[in-house]
């Protein structure tokens, strides 16, 4: 069944109208027929399953609402080059990651500047939510400095952790159940020993999540699914 992302689901009974490329995809390149059914989510948690009818109408004819995970994980990273970043983003939406924050680093090399690339990170989060079936569609915002992405994460966040392969140990004991985790990674050559010293001090936890060193979108990745699965003594005992 293809999915589709629908930006306000209604009612069951109610019509759904999706955006103008999604529309043209489904009718015109997939030549939709009255009576096949689709898949919705929008990306808040809602899944719903709806019915082409008479004169292209989207039509709802259930929904199923999911609750939030009871530990979200925030990801602030140095962002990695153009391709490996649209795959980051990807593998986050699979991932369930919560939300997601570029940070701007001494050693960070790639910068996007330009706003429309929000748009197309979003799209790409879109796509993989559909292809994952994950309800919730991770927030993504400009790259922001390093110094600001420290305020937002000790702001919202009960625990804090940053990659760090040379001393970082593998313990997950100031996890809190149902509490908001914040996961850094850094740039190529990792964060600069400033930048681990002001993590540090705002209490950041160094992990070390492997044997060798990642590249930063493996250990975004791999970083967050340990932290969202462990915590808990019945999984990391």
């Amino acid at each position: 069944m293809h999915c589709f992302f629908c930006r306000n689901i209604g009612d069951a009974g109610d019509c759904a109208e999706l955006d103008e490329a999604d529309f043209k995809h489904l009718f015109k390149t997939l030549r939709a027929r009255i009576g096949e059914k689709i898949e919705l989510t929008d990306g808040n948690g809602c899944i719903a399953i709806a019915e082409i009818t008479n004169g292209h109408r989207i039509v709802v004819r259930e929904r199923q609402l999911f609750t939030p995970p009871a530990r979200r994980i925030h990801l602030f990273t140095a962002p990695p080059k153009k391709q490996k970043m649209d795959q980051l983003l990807k593998q986050c939406a699979e991932t369930g990651i919560w939300s997601i924050t570029p940070m701007l680093t001494a050693r960070t090399i790639s910068t996007p500047e330009k706003k429309s690339v929000l748009e197309r990170w979003r799209t790409l989060l879109q796509e993989g939510c559909k292809q994952a079936k994950n309800p919730f569609m991770p927030d993504i915002v400009m790259p922001v400095p390093f110094e600001y992405a420290l305020d937002n994460a000790t702001g919202m966040c009960n625990t804090c952790y940053f990659g760090s392969p040379a001393d970082g140990d593998n313990s997950f004991d100031t996890l809190r159940p149902g509490a908001d985790v914040a996961w850094f990674v850094g740039p190529e050559g990792g964060f600069t020993e400033t930048e681990e010293t002001f993590m540090r001090e705002r209490g950041f936890t160094a992990l070390k999540i492997g044997a060798w060193v990642m590249r930063v979108e493996t250990a975004a990745i791999c970083g967050a699914a340990v932290l969202g699965f462990c915590g808990n003594a019945e999984n990391c005992s």
